[in-house]
Order: C-alpha cells, then structure tokens, then sequence
C-alpha cells in the first residue's frame, strides 16, 4: 500500500500497488501528485530503497531516478531521517486512521485485480477526506482546497 499525505491539511492519498520497486513506487508517487493536482514544494519519502539508496542522518543518497523525476516535477526529495519517527508521525497516523476507514471495511471482500481494489478504495477515501475532523466542522478537503490547493505547483505540461 502507498499512502500519501499532504502536511496542513492531512489530504490523503491511497493505492495497492503490486511492490515497493521504484518503478511501482514513482507511479504511485506520480499518481498522487495527479490526485492532488499540483506539486508540493517537497516530498518527504520514508526510507525504502526505491526512494533512498543510502540512508544517513545528515545526507541520505536519493535513488537516481526519483531524483530525476523530482526534478522533473521541479520538486525536492527530503527523505525523513533515520531513527526519526517524529519525522513521519502524520503518515503513522494517516496509516492507521486509514486502516480503520478504508481497509477494514474491505476485510471480507475478494478483488480479483488491483484496479478493482483500488477502484473499492477510492470510494472509502473519498468519504474519509469528506469526513469532517472530530469536535471540528471541517474536513480534510475543505481543508485542502482553502488551504493546500492554492500553494501547490502546477502539474508539468509534458510527462
């Protein structure tokens, strides 16, 4: 599973896919960023090999070619520092809300393709950013396009 999240507004973003190789891993990557319609000024990948081949606290080494579809993108790659999990808490938790939202509901249910599951979990996201915050009269979309939406880069015009 590929879960993104946007920082202020906690705008999520969820896909099967069949590994975490890099070319699963840029496809989800680049799928979120469609989903979001624009580009953050940064992306802040955990450390799996498809996105860092060398972890460190001072410099990790970004994979090549993440880096070059950041670039492409006109984004940077700041992955979260090792040891860290300060670093990567609204994940964490956007993981486990989602597991709640989106998976469980799906437990008892056979797919027969990934676009079939993903189609399933579409729906279920799609109510969990409708959803308002709890003791709040606001959700992460309202949030996302008041906030998020205008700061964002547009997409490249080619892919």
């Amino acid at each position: 599973m590929f879960v993104c999240i946007l920082g202020s507004s906690q705008y999520t973003y969820v896909e099967a896919c069949a590994s975490q190789k890099l070319e699963d891993f840029i496809r989800c990557t680049e799928n979120s960023l469609w989903f979001y319609g624009g580009v953050p000024k940064a992306l802040v990948p955990d450390n799996l090999k498809s996105a860092v081949t060398k972890s460190s606290r001072y410099e990790p080494k970004v994979n090549e070619v993440f880096a070059d579809f950041a670039e492409h993108y006109e984004t940077a790659v700041l992955p979260t520092r090792t040891y860290r999990p300060r670093d990567k808490a609204i994940v964490e938790n956007a993981v486990k809300i989602i597991y709640t939202r989106v998976f469980a509901p799906l437990r008892n249910q056979v797919f027969h393709s990934i676009t079939d599951l993903n189609m399933a979990i579409r729906e279920l996201l799609e109510k969990h950013n409708a959803m308002s915050f709890r003791g709040r009269e606001y959700s992460r979309r309202s949030l996302f396009m008041e906030i998020e939406k205008g700061e964002l880069m547009p997409l490249p015009e080619t892919l």
